[in-house]
């Protein structure tokens, strides 16, 4: 007979290697591998059968069972013949307790526990839980700490968050005792999980990732799962996805098919938000499938749920006529069914998601007769529930006060669903989750548009606009502490980045650009990470007024402030003067957008001095074809005869303004929101109190335009060759005054807060500018694309110029695209003599670029974004 798990032995095995092997098949459990631990414990208790009967190898027998219980539920879906073996174990027991073990009774109960917690059957898994615990004192210590862990998940799932910390501490406590490290760190990883259910997230995640460093190596993936929930409730989707297929793909190895299909339902969550009705339908199904097939019934409602949510997604996109009308009514008959099932099993959130859906489709068909009484039936939202299901009620609520006719009530919940957001996303510190976070607003901010159109007030509309983005804006961090292990990290990617110069115009399979693109991804993802931990604070995020643009520009004749943005495909815009508000109605989105990405690859071209002469003068008229095309779009935007305004975010603040023939000469502004150009507007005199010009490396004109801007000022001072540092940027940049930079700079469309510009010891990237109390009036950026942004999903835009606006600085000035040396060095030196004599920004940039123009015949693609200081 052979040693299980071991090499080949003489005679039968002892007690003491049976009682090893069963540690390695325990340990093959814990692990997630249960395939392992099956093979493993077959032959162990083959093994066990052979030795005469003791209380030991009763005790190790019952404890091989309930592994083997715990492998068949988690790779066949039920416990096998092991439980009823257990159960004849425990009558055995009954009959003659001194020669069993003491620990079977409590052990059995938590295994029963732990089976009806993993299908999802809350109220049976308490009733054993609570069995177990009630003879903890019977158990062996890893039992004890097993039914400790096993009864905090449950009451997480519960909502029970104070019996759930209770529960995860004693087991952590008793964990770190004992010396068992993994049931210590998934204590302390799931207290981290329970600060996320209790709506603090940069907590949750601090927390998960000191646990993980109990255990190094790589991610677990149960715990990369649940981080996976944390990130997407912050609004990460592609993260949170990325950590779910990591996940799914390790539990799809050791044919954890249970856990696949939840990695499935975070999966289809993602493709949701993201837009992808297509995939969100894949994943919702497959998962379905999967917890069918193990008769998991809990997990079938809920899978079919999230499917209905999916099917109302794409019904609403769909035309509004008889067909998709039919599919409403399919789907609410369907949506009527699971809420009557998840009424009669208990599962009040499920059943709540459901009544959502049927009502959704109810009012979709126009087939709700009562909407005013159905709304006082939902009652209130509970402040418990997630944000996405808070949102979901706020959005519910106000489209059935719409269809009762109540325009103001359905205004109030829309305005609530905002101010949890806000709330919500006020507890990070981080700029990537504010910005993040703007991804769960997106129907409410819709349906506030579509209330503010069916006013007819074209100030309502302005309103509404500026409502979403103080909800989707936010302000960063100030003031973080101070962080060694992040200052590391960066110190590292911008030694990555300097001594990675040589291969980045290499081919992508060149392996050692390809092993440098890896790390540098790794070290940016570590970088962000870190930053999630910390904790926000409610910022100055009070949205701009119609009004209070009028007042403004009636001591401006002349200007016009244009609020312009998207509502179902649609481009609206408001036109505000002096003496009027007007609303203008554009036409589809999508064709102006697509002229935008074209125009920004034509400029591409053209300031690229490595492509054929040939090849550049096509470009130049496509160039010229394209803005021709949207100034013919925008015409009625254009007619400002001194300033314009333009607020716009998203790809519409990419758009290049100062570009258009209409504006030539004119100052023209583009501003992340009306509220930023209402509190800087006019900030600045004609006298700044100090300029600061710094050169980066690698620009042929850039010492002499930085002298010669300095130069220009009284006191100025230029800071070049190796004084030029980032830590003397970030210092410059914390500080009040004006600050020239003249520098490579590079745009990351994947990454945008590692958008970034070279200084004289490596790239200062726009994540480590999410910081400060103070800010300069006015930055100006002389530097390639850094004026350029990527829109994330909620709608929000990121980049290099975005990031200091939204820090408090006033106005920055910078390339929306590639800006020659030689054009920089001629047009910002010609800026600042116009700022010396008096000229506004705005009015000083678009003089100095007109003349440029016509001295060359090629307009620079400059602009100068946030007020007109």
């Amino acid at each position: 007979m052979s040693d299980p798990g071991g090499p080949a032995a003489a005679g039968p095995p002892t007690v003491d290697v049976l009682a090893e092997a069963l540690v390695r098949a325990e340990t093959e459990n814990a692990e997630g591998r249960p395939t392992r631990a099956r093979r493993r414990l077959r032959p162990l208790l083959h093994d066990l059968e052979a030795l005469p009967g003791s209380p030991d190898v009763v005790r190790l027998r019952a404890r091989a069972l309930v592994e083997l219980a715990k492998a068949d539920f988690e790779t066949r879906g039920a416990p096998g013949p092991a439980l009823d073996e257990l159960d004849a174990m425990l009558v055995e027991h009954e009959r003659d307790p001194a020669r069993g073990w003491a620990g079977l009774v409590p052990a059995v109960a938590g295994l029963r526990g732990l089976l009806a917690l993993r299908a999802g059957r809350q109220h049976e898994a308490l009733h054993w839980l609570d069995e177990a615990v009630a003879s903890i004192d019977d158990a062996d210590p890893i039992d004890a700490c097993r039914v400790l862990l096993n009864r905090g998940v449950l009451h997480s799932d519960m909502h029970h968050v104070s019996l759930s910390r209770a529960d995860y501490a004693e087991c952590a406590r008793r964990s770190r005792r004992a010396g068992f490290e993994l049931l210590t760190f998934k204590a302390e990883h799931n207290l981290g999980y329970l600060d996320f259910v209790a709506g603090n997230l940069p907590d949750a995640l601090a927390r998960m990732e000191a646990a993980a460093r109990i255990l190094p190596g790589p991610p677990r993936p149960t715990a990369l799962l649940d981080r996976a929930r944390v990130l997407l409730e912050a609004g990460l989707v592609g993260v949170a996805d990325q950590a779910l297929a990591e996940a799914a793909a390790s539990f799809e190895q050791h044919h954890r098919v249970r856990d696949v299909a939840e990695c499935e339902l975070g999966r289809a969550e993602c493709a949701l938000l993201r837009g992808d009705v297509a995939a969100a339908r894949r994943f919702a199904a497959s998962a379905e499938r999967r917890f069918r097939r193990r008769r998991e019934d809990a997990w079938v409602v809920r899978a079919a749920l999230l499917g209905l949510q999916v099917d109302a997604v794409a019904y609403a996109q769909a035309p509004a006529d008889a067909a998709t009308r039919a599919l409403w009514a399919g789907l609410s008959r369907r949506a009527g069914r699971l809420e009557a099932t998840c009424r009669a099993s208990g599962r009040t959130a499920w059943e709540v998601g459901a009544a959502y859906v049927r009502i959704e489709a109810d009012l979709a068909r126009g087939a709700l007769d009562d909407p005013e009484a159905l709304l006082e039936q939902l009652g209130t939202v509970r402040g418990s529930d997630p944000i996405s299901v808070r949102l979901h009620g706020r959005w519910i609520r106000a489209k059935l006060a719409q269809a009762a006719g109540d325009r103001a009530r359905a205004a109030r919940f829309v305005h609530a669903g905002q101010r949890d957001l806000a709330l919500h996303r006020s507890r990070f510190g981080s700029l990537d989750l504010r910005t993040a976070g703007a991804v769960h607003g997106r129907a409410l901010a819709s349906l506030d548009v579509e209330l503010a159109l069916s006013t007819g007030r074209a100030t309502a509309l302005l309103d509404a606009a500026e409502r979403i983005r103080a909800v989707i804006g936010g302000t960063p961090r100030v003031n973080p502490p101070s962080d060694p292990e992040s200052a590391a990290l960066l110190s590292q990617l911008r030694r990555l980045i300097d001594d990675s110069r040589g291969v980045i115009g290499r081919a992508s399979a060149d392996p050692q650009r390809a092993r440098a693109f890896r790390e540098a991804q790794r070290l940016k993802h570590e970088i962000l990470a870190r930053s999630w931990h910390e904790r926000g604070e409610a910022g100055d995020e009070r949205p701009g007024r119609a009004s209070e643009v009028r007042r403004l520009l009636a001591g401006r004749p002349g200007s016009t402030l244009v609020d312009i943005g998207v509502h179902r495909g649609e481009l609206l815009a408001v036109a505000v003067t002096a003496h009027r508000t007007e609303l203008h109605r554009l036409g589809p989105a999508a064709e102006l957008s697509e002229l935008v990405r074209r125009v920004h690859a034509d400029l591409e071209v053209t300031a690229n001095p490595l492509v054929p002469v040939e090849l550049r003068e096509v470009a130049q008229r496509a160039l010229r074809h394209g803005l021709a095309a949207m100034e013919a779009r925008l015409a009625p935007l254009l007619g400002a005869p001194d300033e314009l305004v333009v607020v716009a975010t998203g790809w519409l603040a990419a758009l290049p303004w100062s570009m258009l023939a209409a504006r030539a000469g004119l100052p023209t502004v583009v501003a992340p929101s009306v509220h930023h150009w209402v509190r800087y507007t006019g900030t600045v005199g004609a006298m700044p109190g100090r300029v600061t010009a710094a050169a980066g490396p690698g620009l042929r004109h850039a010492d002499d335009e930085v002298r010669e801007v300095a130069a220009l000022w009284p006191d100025g001072e230029a800071v070049v060759g190796a004084d030029a540092t980032v830590a003397r940027m970030i210092a410059l940049l914390g500080s009040p005054g004006v600050v020239h930079l003249a520098a490579h700079g590079r745009h990351e469309p994947d990454n945008p807060l590692f958008s970034s510009v070279r200084l004289a010891d490596g790239p200062l990237f726009a994540h480590e500018l999410d910081a400060g109390a103070q800010t300069p009036d006015l930055v100006v950026l002389s530097s390639c694309e850094v004026g350029r942004a990527s829109v994330r999903a909620g709608g929000e835009a990121l980049g290099m110029a975005s990031v200091l606006l939204r820090r408090g600085v006033g106005c920055v000035v910078a390339a929306i695209a590639p800006l020659p040396d030689e054009t920089a060095m001629r047009v910002m030196t010609r800026t600042h003599v116009l700022l010396r004599e008096g000229a506004p920004v705005a009015r000083a940039v678009a003089t100095a670029v007109a003349e440029d123009a016509d001295r060359t015949g090629t307009v620079a693609p400059l602009m100068c974004f946030g007020a007109p200081v």
